[in-house]
Order: C-alpha cells, then sequence, then structure tokens
C-alpha cells in the first residue's frame, strides 16, 4: 500500500485513484511485491542515487553510444515482444522530410513530440511498454535524421511502480529522474533524503522542464494516458470535464456561494472533513468530489463509472446535482454530461489542456511534430508508428496541421486538435 501525504495540491488528486487503481490490479491477479516502509526508508534514497549516478555517467557518454545502450537495455526487457524499427518506413520518411522542411521554411528545427499509447501494466503485454519506449527512441533518432538525445517522459513514483520490487524502483527512479524526465506523482510524500535526491522530478515542475525542452528544439517522448484505464479516466477525463465545468459556471468567480451549494451534496462534507483543512481552494475541492464520485469511493454513491468505462445512473444522478451545484443550467447540464460520457467509453481520454499548452506554450515560438506510436494486441502483438502530424503556426487561436502523405494544411482549435489526434490515433 502507498501512503501519501496530504498537501493541499496535485498529491491529494491523485490520492484518490491510488488505492483504488491498486485494488483494480490485485482484483486482476497481480501480484504486487511486498515494500515494508522500514526496508523502504532504509534503502530507497541509497538506491535512487545509485540510479542518479549511472544517469550522470550516460550524460558524458556521446549520444549515438546513450541511445545504442537504452536500445539494448530496452530490447532486453521487452523480452520476445522486441521488434526491429524500420527507420526508411514510409511514415518516418515522411516526418523526417517534414521536419527538414520546417527547419528551412522557419530557420528553426522543430520539436519532435512521440506520444505513445500504453498497453496494460500487467499481463503478457505488460512488457511492451519497454519496447514502446525504444521505438519511440529509435523512431526520434529517426525523424531527426542525426545524432540527438531523445528523453522520455515517464512516472518514477512507487504508484507507477507498484509491480517491480524496491531495488528496481529505487534504480529506475533515480536514473529516469535526472537523464530523461522523470515524473514524480507522490514527490512530496516520500522521505527527506528522497524527496532531495528527485527534486527535479517533482510533478510540480514537470511541465515546465518537458516544454523547456520542446521550446528548444528537442527531442521527447511521452504516454498519452497510463495502462491502467480506470486511473486515466479519473485523473485526465474527469478532473479537466470538473475543470471545463468550472470555466462555464456562471459562479466561477464568486467560489464561496457555491461552496454551500457544494456542501448540500451527498459525501461532499465527509470529505471537506478529511481534505478541507489542507485543500483551501473551492475549486480544487470541486475537482476532488467529481473525481471522488466517479471513481465510486465515497460511501452510498453507486460503482465506479471510471471502471466500467461508463456514466451510471446513480453517476448521473450524481453529476446532475453537481452542475447543479455550480450553478449550471439544465440544457448546459445535459451538454456536460454527453461529453462525459463521451470520454469516459474511452482508454486514452482527449487530454484537451496538455493540447493546448502544447500551443499555447510551444507552437507559439517553434513548430512541432506529433509523432503517434501505438501498440496492438490480439494474434499478432506488436508496434505500430502512424503518420506524423505536423502543427507549423498558430495564430488567433487556431493551429495550422497537416498530417498524411497526401493531406494538406488545415486549421484546428485546440480542442479540435486533441480530439481528432487522440480519436485517429488511439483506442
Amino acid at each position: 500500500m502507498i501512503h501519501y501525504t496530504r498537501t493541499g495540491t496535485f498529491e491529494d488528486l491523485f490520492g484518490v485513484v491510488v488505492s483504488n487503481a491498486q485494488r483494480r490490479l490485485e482484483s486482476e491477479g497481480a501480484r504486487l511485491p511486498r515494500k515494508p516502509r522500514l526496508l523502504r526508508a532504509l534503502l530507497e534514497a541509497p538506491l535512487i542515487a545509485a540510479g542518479g549516478v549511472l544517469a550522470a555517467a550516460m550524460e558524458r557518454l556521446p549520444a549515438e553510444t546513450a541511445l545504442g545502450i537504452h536500445e539494448r537495455v530496452m530490447a532486453l526487457l521487452s523480452g520476445a515482444l522486441a521488434r526491429p524499427l524500420d527507420a526508411e518506413a514510409p511514415a518516418l520518411v515522411r516526418a523526417r522530410a517534414a521536419a527538414r522542411r520546417l527547419a528551412g521554411a522557419t530557420g528553426r528545427q522543430p520539436a519532435l513530440l512521440a506520444l505513445i499509447s500504453h498497453p496494460p501494466v500487467v499481463g503478457e503485454l505488460a512488457a511492451m511498454n519497454f519496447d514502446l519506449a525504444r521505438q519511440a527512441l529509435l523512431a526520434l533518432r529517426a525523424v531527426r535524421g542525426g545524432p540527438c538525445r531523445p528523453r522520455l517522459l515517464v512516472a518514477v513514483d512507487a504508484f507507477a511502480l507498484d509491480t517491480a520490487s524496491l531495488w528496481q524502483e529505487g534504480l529506475y527512479a533515480g536514473f529516469m529522474g535526472r537523464y530523461h524526465l522523470g515524473l514524480d506523482r507522490l514527490a512530496f510524500s516520500r522521505g527527506c533524503a528522497s524527496r532531495r535526491l528527485l527534486g527535479r522530478a517533482a510533478w510540480a515542475g514537470m511541465g515546465q522542464r518537458l516544454l523547456t525542452l520542446l521550446r528548444r528544439g528537442g527531442e521527447a517522448g511521452m504516454v498519452l494516458a497510463g495502462g491502467v484505464p480506470s486511473t486515466t479516466r479519473a485523473l485526465y477525463a474527469a478532473r479537466e470535464w470538473a475543470q471545463a465545468a468550472r470555466r462555464h459556471s456562471p459562479l466561477q468567480a464568486r467560489p464561496q456561494a457555491v461552496l454551500p451549494r457544494l456542501r448540500a451534496l451527498p459525501g461532499f462534507a465527509g470529505l471537506e472533513a478529511t481534505a478541507g483543512r489542507r485543500v483551501e481552494s473551492v475549486w480544487r475541492l470541486a475537482e476532488l468530489y467529481a473525481m471522488a464520485v466517479l471513481s465510486g469511493i465515497l460511501p452510498d454513491r453507486g460503482g465506479s463509472c471510471v471502471e466500467a468505462g461508463r456514466l451510471d445512473e446513480a453517476g448521473r444522478r450524481a453529476m446532475l446535482a453537481y452542475l447543479d451545484a455550480l450553478g449550471l443550467d439544465a440544457g448546459t447540464a445535459e451538454n456536460f454530461l454527453s461529453l462525459l460520457s463521451e470520454e469516459l467509453a474511452r482508454e486514452t481520454p482527449f487530454r484537451r489542456r496538455f493540447f493546448r499548452v502544447l500551443a499555447g506554450r510551444v507552437l507559439r515560438s517553434r513548430p512541432v511534430v506529433l509523432i503517434p506510436i501505438v501498440h496492438r494486441g490480439g494474434a499478432s502483438p506488436g508496434v505500430d508508428i502512424k503518420e506524423a502530424w505536423i502543427l507549423s503556426g498558430l495564430a488567433k487561436g487556431m493551429i495550422s496541421v497537416a498530417a498524411g502523405p497526401a493531406a494538406g494544411s488545415r486549421r484546428l482549435d485546440c480542442a479540435e486538435l486533441a480530439q481528432r489526434f487522440v480519436s485517429e490515433n488511439f483506442s
């Protein structure tokens, strides 16, 4: 079991899904290794430090040598699921040509971002996670067309690594947290020494690290959504839906007028009693309540909509009452319920906020090439590298987008880009 400290920040929201997802993994037959708190207190920090030393050594190697080591290690971890990458595959050739055209037209090399799917974290396809990361690194090198040092954005917290042993978890967190873009979603729950060693991987600074890398024209790979669908639905679909509902609330500028309306909702008082001393923002409490209801962890709130992938009748009634508490009228509330139902049915949420930040913080100064890399299961498991999406400019909130061998440029707003890109490339 993972223990986390209430911080009044993201970790309170993330804590909503942690125990729920762990129970789901165990119900699916996962045998999570025991990691006693005393053993963690003794070994975690030294293991993280050792991983950091390995990362420092890797930084000193030439880029091609470092990439070769990554390729061999990840191929070994992928086992029988490892597949060779064809650097001259048509999709990669077209992406490389587009990247060169952008560099010539703008005088700045484009940022390269591989967006990766996430196979299940347990079962026969679990090792494919390593092969997807390996192929992402190689694909980024192929599209760049020269030596480069691609970085992976990967979670390094105890929740992400709960199926690994303690020594594997510590070494991985130390190495990925320093060499790559390690993301520690439970950063403030660690002991003092571990927290200091992994300071750069803390969730609070991760967005800036990724954006800085891309603004410099670097190469990065990241999973668009995690390997437990219920977790991603709660953390992205439900949370971003609640944020959008807040933005449409006529009471947005008057959170203290919303609080008594929220307190009238079943279960909210108990949630506020446990979290309210640390979570001072009314709107964050509102997000927390929506996530908790949809995750099915509040008493008498019915089943888990995020696990089922659908909005059941109890969840529908609860969310209607929630939207009414935010002051939304009946017509707007119905529209919001339709949006929530659509996204809960997906394994990969649309991540509208991510695309909005990418456009606003990177595309204004540099073009971006998005490379979708997705897994497939069934009788012929493997990895598919799909056609790159070329984002060449942003003007008046509209993005110039081109995708496919014969596709011309079209203009989409951030929400349309998110929905089309994810719908066309991910399940």
